[in-house]
């Protein structure tokens, strides 16, 4: 049976995605309680984002000969819970939400003692029949990534956490070659009057972000035959007065080039990109980095969280790091604290910008090339927001 391993680094992603979306829903938890033993760790994972104190409750499913017992049982509970909860807004923390059946005994044991109001949250929430139900009284029910029905080995349970890493990375890998063949056969399949329409939306989209009006410099990908046509950005841009600079591969990296009237007849590469005449003197990091700058990036495939699927080469990934650092981002940023939203159809835009100074780095594209999960690595850099038509 296929297995999902995620590392330490998925979960610590995951985990901070979640808590956003817990504070976006305007759900603020007095305590957060955490069922022993898979919410320990997610539990004081979202401490660092959410900062309440943490209680834990003991609940098996499993006898003392490690087999399944009809229901849940209390293994461990709150110490004068009454005191401790009455009155409370609470936020219950596990890592799988499987069969349900533990988080509906747990959310009605402590809707028992009183709380103002409760909130669900879980790493994962596994896509099948459930067993038990979320009691009504549930205000928020939060899932960091919804997954199919496979066993999952989580950091924590491996006894070797090397060999563990070294199986999820591999799965990682797999799991980028399948989606690249998926996405470029869904390019591949976009008719041109369909790509004129939507390469017109999320053109205005582009220009409906609220980083637009003041942005000096624009950073956009000349694209490929099959990828969403960015001339119509370029050509808004220009008329707006605003610099716009396009790519050019420069040994294993990539540089900027700024456009003229006549890039659209520049030599094309074997991809029928336009290739920035090597005459052209590239822009330097420091000077992208010194101007308030948005980004159309492109890629493969994008998730909500900023992850991004390039071709494999990693010129983006490196350029955007490096361009990072010249502003001097925080490593924190370089891996991607993207808080990414995708639109629709109508290619709408993110609204809430990342407070980053110098550069706003969104993933550009069609509206199907967002998935729910993209694979990351540690090297692969995040995007701030989505443009997807």
């Amino acid at each position: 049976m296929e297995k999902y391993r995620f590392s330490y680094q998925d979960i610590h992603r995951t985990v901070r995605s979640l808590a956003g979306r817990i504070g976006a829903a305007g759900y603020e938890p007095d305590v957060i309680v955490a069922i022993g033993s898979g919410g320990f760790i997610p539990a004081r994972m979202l401490r660092t984002f959410i900062d309440r104190p943490i209680l834990t409750v003991g609940v098996a499913y499993y006898d003392k000969d490690n087999k399944p017992t009809a229901n849940p049982r209390k293994v461990q509970w709150i110490e004068e819970a009454e005191r401790e909860l009455r009155g409370k807004r609470i936020l219950l923390v596990d890592e799988v939400d499987d069969s349900r059946a533990t988080l509906e005994y747990c959310v009605r044991e402590l809707l028992a003692h009183g709380p103002s109001a409760i909130a669900v949250a879980v790493i994962h929430n596994k896509l099948k029949d459930k067993r038990g139900s979320m009691p009504a009284e549930v205000s928020l029910y939060a899932a960091g990534l919804d997954i199919e029905d496979r066993w999952v080995v989580y950091p924590w349970d491996a006894p070797d956490i090397d060999a563990h890493d070294a199986l999820a990375s591999e799965a990682k890998a797999r799991r980028k070659r399948e989606l690249r063949a998926e996405m470029k056969a869904r390019l591949a399949g976009v008719e041109p009057a369909e790509r004129d329409k939507r390469s017109r939306l999320a053109a205005e989209a582009f220009a409906a972000l609220p980083s637009y009006r003041d942005a000096e410099l624009i950073l956009a990908f000349l694209p490929m035959g099959e990828e969403i046509d960015t001339a119509p950005l370029i050509d808004a841009a220009a008329a707006a007065g605003k610099r716009v600079a396009a790519p050019r591969i420069a040994g294993a990296d990539i540089e900027f080039v700024a456009l003229d009237e006549g890039w659209r007849s520049w030599e094309r590469d074997r991809w029928g990109i336009p290739v920035p005449p090597a005459e052209r003197p590239a822009l330097a990091l420091e000077e992208i980095a010194g101007a308030r700058c948005l980004m159309a990036t492109p890629g493969l495939a994008f998730d909500a969280d900023g992850g991004r699927l390039g071709r494999g080469r990693g010129y983006y990934d490196r350029f955007l790091a490096a361009l990072r650092r010249a502003g001097g981002a925080e490593d924190e940023a370089l891996a991607g604290h993207g808080k990414a939203a995708a639109g629709a159809d109508a290619g709408a835009a993110n609204a809430a910008e990342a407070p980053r100074a110098g550069l706003y780095a969104v993933g550009y594209g069609y509206s199907f090339q967002r998935v729910s999960s993209v694979p990351r690595e540690g090297r692969d850099a995040a995007v701030d927001g989505l443009i997807l038509a």
